[in-house]
């Protein structure tokens, strides 16, 4: 929580959106839900990169024991979980290994060196999850899904740029970077925000056209709301940016209420 009352959407649209499924699904994406948060919390727990590359290679094996031939479930409820969810949906060990190696590499400012690579790592982990719940909902491969997985991975990073921006972890490209006369330790003082808002402003750009693109798409199908239903809450999260003039100290957490009333027109009208 940030606030009283108030939580990072990008993070709870997911559990939120997953509520509009059947029973035996909406179980199936907690169960998702929840393990990839343990791996996205990883940064928030550590500060040194020895500790944070352990607490990775923890994970890894975690994943690597449940699909060994004597099987070994860590003592997590994370874990107990995914146990389950590997054993109903088919879930690939190489999916879930991509997930921790994105989340990793994304702390990595050296690994961003343009867009492509920023829209890359987005794919490979917002876009593996979505695909993981898509397929859990009965259509992986589905044309709606990556747009709507870059949608969730966008609203995150834009939504972390304070915490990024602060411990020098990837957030604007180096050729963004480079356009603006700008550095990442120019960045994490936090000094300068027009500077930041300037060298953020190509991946808002990118952003802007993506909902765009999103909203000329036409409905998102029923059966695929609870999977890709976050992605409606991005919008909020890219005006915030775009009218903000210091993205260092601006507020991108909105209560849970407000986040079901948006998620419940979305359910109703399709559109994300």
């Amino acid at each position: 929580m940030t606030k009283a009352g108030k939580s990072n959407h990008s993070t709870a649209g997911r559990d939120l959106a997953a509520l509009f499924a059947s029973g035996s699904v909406r179980q199936q994406l907690t169960a998702l839900y929840a393990w990839v948060r343990e791996i996205e919390h990883i940064a928030g727990k550590a500060n040194e990169p020895a500790i944070l590359a352990m607490r990775f290679a923890w994970h890894r094996e975690a994943v690597a024991d449940l699909f060994a031939q004597s099987r070994k479930i860590r003592r997590h409820a994370a874990y107990a979980g995914l146990a389950g969810l590997i054993d109903d949906a088919a879930i690939a060990q190489n999916d879930l290994h991509s997930i921790i190696d994105a989340v990793e590499t994304g702390l990595d400012p050296d690994a961003l060196t343009d867009q492509p690579a920023l829209l890359g790592l987005i794919d490979a982990h917002f876009g593996t999850v979505a695909r993981i719940a898509a397929q859990i909902c009965g259509d992986c491969d589905h044309p709606r899904v990556a747009a709507a997985a870059r949608a969730i991975g966008l609203d995150r990073w834009v939504s972390e740029f304070p915490m990024r921006a602060g411990r020098q972890f990837a957030l604007i490209p180096t050729s963004d970077l480079n356009a603006a006369a700008f550095n990442i330790h120019r960045l994490a003082t936090g000094r300068e925000a027009e500077k930041a808002k300037q060298a953020f402003a190509p991946t808002l750009d990118y952003f802007a056209e993506l909902l765009a693109e999103m909203r000329r798409a036409g409905p998102c199908p029923t059966a695929l709301f609870p999977a890709l239903g976050a992605a409606r809450l991005s919008r909020a999260t890219f005006l915030k940016a775009q009218r903000a003039t210091d993205l260092y100290r601006t507020d991108f957490s909105r209560s849970q209420m407000a986040c079901q009333v948006d998620l419940i027109g979305a359910s109703l009208s399709g559109l994300l």
